[in-house]
């Protein structure tokens, strides 16, 4: 009876996170928060001393739940703590990141006033070892209420953060309808998740102030280090990404076009800036040439200026393009050795 009177479960996927989980965790276990939350932090069989911290957590604070596993991906990670949650809504953190301390009551004030089963920020603060210590929170704001439509049509044109992190969300919404991490993807799971929570509801709040902090300094991120798996899963997953996105919104085809053209692009990228073009010939052969190809197709989409500047830029010279916006990349890619 207790577990169900929760109101918020956060839920982390934890994998050699021992330099990082004291500070995610602090952020939202703070004297101000909601009793009522539980954190589900489920340590998917890490290496270094993440297990010892998580069962102190557990120990000392009894809204902190740990679970182990062995090692089985981050979609299973997150399907675990779905699996156990009992709050009235989820939210998913990533295990190096920290949120702003009313990050809690910003996204539940959200969809509780406009009565909305999802409530979103499109953007977060980049954090990294040049501004980590400037933690003032920025105020800017105004809401919006959505449709699951428009929402999925601003994610699929990146006008919005694709990861699952930014978001509280109805568990109600992803029992009834069994969403789930699709655990054949390692990368694109989040924005698929996502895509498939946007499907199943009419009302979504959107507020734009910055409350999450992203952290772009961690060298052993998977955003960080070439993983040809990486790269592989998120072409694959933008399959599956249209597949559900069309089947609800059959007018979303030129934006479902263009997301998988941008992952290319994203996925281009990744190779120029790790330097392993020479390991990985013909794949990165297969994915300029999309870039190149379907570049035009940003511009009949609804996106910033610069963005279909930088679409023709892919159509004129792809490399070029890569090795120019690698240049002023806040998350620096980690080049094989």
């Amino acid at each position: 009876e207790e577990k169900m009177q929760k109101v918020i479960s956060f839920i982390i996927p934890s994998y050699n996170a021992e330099p990082y989980l004291d500070q995610c965790l602090k952020s939202f276990l703070h004297p101000d928060c909601m009793e009522q939350i539980e954190v589900l932090i489920v340590n998917d069989g890490s290496k270094d001393n993440s297990a010892q911290i998580i069962d102190e957590y557990a120990q000392k604070d009894e809204r902190v739940v740990a679970i182990h596993q062995e090692n089985s991906g981050v979609c299973a990670s997150r399907n675990n703590g779905l699996r156990n949650a009992h709050g009235e809504y989820i939210c998913l953190i990533d295990q190096d990141d920290y949120v702003f301390p009313d990050y809690i009551s910003y996204l539940y004030t959200l969809i509780k006033e406009n009565n909305a089963d999802i409530s979103l920020t499109p953007t977060a603060r980049k954090i990294n070892k040049d501004n980590k210590n400037n933690i003032e929170e920025e105020k800017e704001d105004y809401v919006e209420v959505i449709t699951g439509e428009q929402a999925a049509r601003e994610m699929l044109c990146y006008n919005f953060i694709i990861a699952p992190w930014n978001k509280m969300i109805s568990r109600k919404l992803i029992e009834k309808n069994n969403i789930r991490f699709d655990e054949r993807y390692y990368g694109g799971e989040g924005y698929l998740f996502s895509i498939d929570c946007y499907t199943k509801t009419d009302r979504v709040a959107l507020g734009h102030r910055k409350v999450y902090n992203y952290r772009c300094d961690n060298p052993n991120s998977g955003m960080t280090k070439f993983k040809m798996e990486m790269v592989e899963s998120s072409i694959n997953s933008q399959q599956t990404i249209k597949e559900h996105a069309l089947d609800a919104y059959p007018k979303l085809s030129a934006e479902c076009k263009y997301s998988n053209w941008h992952t290319y692009c994203d996925c281009y990228n990744f190779f120029v800036g790790c330097n392993v073009i020479e390991q990985y010939k013909e794949k990165y052969k297969e994915i300029k040439k999309v870039c190149k190809k379907d570049a035009l197709c940003a511009l009949k989409v609804n996106i910033p200026k610069k963005e279909k500047i930088k679409a023709i830029l892919y159509f004129i010279s792809p490399y070029l393009t890569a090795k120019f916006i690698n240049h002023f990349r806040v998350r620096r890619f980690t080049k094989e050795q």
